[in-house]
């Protein structure tokens, strides 16, 4: 046993250790370490942990912004307390696992350690939580919880970028903190309808984030007693910016394709890079949900449509990244027919390719490119995997006709003058990209 000075009087404090609910795979976050605070007559339990330290002002958002004043001053309220000491302790912040596909090739195609943040008044699709685990003395009622986003960028000093939950916890956890056990916490950590981002910042700027947990109790004699920790850095995901025109299908009713990294949105951001990409499909699910995709879990990865529209595709409209592969297929079979037209319209696509392919590899934060290979065409024995990649690579595609014989496609245009390069290489010409383009970015530059 312990004896710990709780306000005026000696009470008996027997400190019970939280058992921590951690699903296969689920991250451990550490943190700074818990403190007990000591109060002089605190109005809030603001007052008594100042979610502003290290915020300017006249920069960022307000923290407490978009918390509905009249519920969490019922929820929080914290009458004057003298001061004390306290064991109250946050021992543990986990958060949740990001929704996994069904299918076992996508099954580890999500990243729990991306968080998404809403453009300015917009919620969350898909709500976040962390299981907050405690230490709680004898005595003592927990009577608030306030869950602060932090700026954990390196040099940005931690400031506080929003109060995103503030409310008392709850057996349902209707206000974003639910009980689920004497020592344990389920608390909301992203925006809902009722608690929209008010998060100014610049995504290109704000690299990192956190989260401040802090615990409010009052003990038998109404001190006021606090703990914080923080927990350890998620990655951010912004909504990409505006002015992208889009094709192919959406996803807003499990939270969106258009999230992307720090680093991203702010290339993104760059009028000379926005103009190296054709209308853009995806990029990343909210929170790096899994979209189908082996790839897109960091908000680097963008698909976008063929850099060349064949004429009559309405690049806008659903199924337009495959109508156009379809008609480069029909343009390469008239050619192989010896029609002059057909030869036109491929050697169009292949020179445009060329020209765009080239303008994204002198781009030294593109690190990787995925183009289409052309697939086998049933019905025609000419087509082989990897004429279309042929015909853009060496300006050639040899095949064999229905009489056996040797044939060949000669664009007049000669081999890729870039063709010995390292961002797509002939193995980078893939079946699966036949219908798009794909294009990964990275903040460190090649050489």
């Amino acid at each position: 046993m312990t004896l710990r000075r709780l306000g005026p009087r000696r009470l008996l404090a027997v400190a019970v250790t939280a058992v921590a609910v951690i699903s296969a795979g689920t991250l451990q976050l550490g943190g700074a370490t818990a403190w007990a605070a000591t109060a002089a007559s605190p109005e809030s339990p603001d007052e008594l942990l100042d979610p502003e330290e290290g915020l300017d002002p006249d920069e960022g958002s307000d923290p407490g912004e978009g918390l509905d004043p009249d519920t969490t001053e019922k929820d929080c309220d914290v009458s004057d307390a003298e001061p004390g000491e306290s064991a109250l302790e946050v021992t543990a912040i986990t958060p949740d696992r990001v929704p996994r596909s069904t299918s076992p090739k996508y099954a580890k195609a999500a990243r729990d350690d991306r968080v998404s943040i809403p453009r300015l008044n917009e919620a969350n699709v898909q709500q976040r939580y962390l299981t907050v685990e405690y230490l709680l003395p004898t005595g003592v009622e927990l009577t608030c919880v306030r869950v602060d986003l932090l700026n954990t960028s390196p040099q940005a000093g931690r400031p506080v970028l929003q109060t995103v939950t503030r409310a008392a916890p709850t057996a349902d956890g209707g206000e974003g903190v639910k009980s689920i056990g004497r020592d344990e916490l389920k608390v909301r950590a992203t925006f809902d309808e009722q608690h929209p981002s008010k998060v100014k910042g610049k995504p290109s700027e704000v690299t990192r984030v956190g989260y401040r947990v802090s615990l409010f109790g009052k003990d038998r004699d109404g001190t006021v007693i606090t703990a914080r920790k923080d927990s350890a850095d998620f990655f951010p995901l912004w909504r990409m910016p505006a002015g992208f025109d889009r094709y192919g299908q959406r996803d807003d009713k499990r939270g969106g394709d258009d999230w992307c990294s720090s680093f991203a949105h702010g290339w993104l951001s760059v009028a000379a890079n926005k103009a190296l990409l054709p209308r853009i499909n995806d990029i990343s699910g909210e929170h790096a949900r899994n979209l189908g995709h082996g790839t897109h879990l960091t908000g680097n990865d963008i698909d976008a449509f063929h850099p060349y529209r064949f004429s009559g595709v309405d690049a806008g409209a659903l199924g337009s990244g495959g109508l156009n592969y379809n008609r480069l297929v029909a343009a390469t079979k008239a050619a192989m027919n010896a029609d002059e037209d057909g030869l036109r319209q491929v050697t169009e696509w292949a020179e445009a390719t060329r020209t765009r392919l080239g303008k994204l590899i002198d781009n030294k934060n593109v690190v990787r490119i995925y183009y289409a290979a052309g697939s086998q065409v049933k019905g025609d024995a000419r087509f082989v995997t990897g004429w279309a990649s042929a015909l853009l690579r060496t300006g050639r595609y040899e095949f064999t006709d229905a009489k056996k014989e040797s044939k060949e496609v000669d664009l007049g245009i000669g081999a890729w003058s870039r063709i010995d390069n390292q961002v797509i290489r002939a193995k980078d010409f893939r079946t699966d990209h036949n219908d798009h383009i794909h294009v990964a970015l990275s903040e460190t530059r090649r050489k």
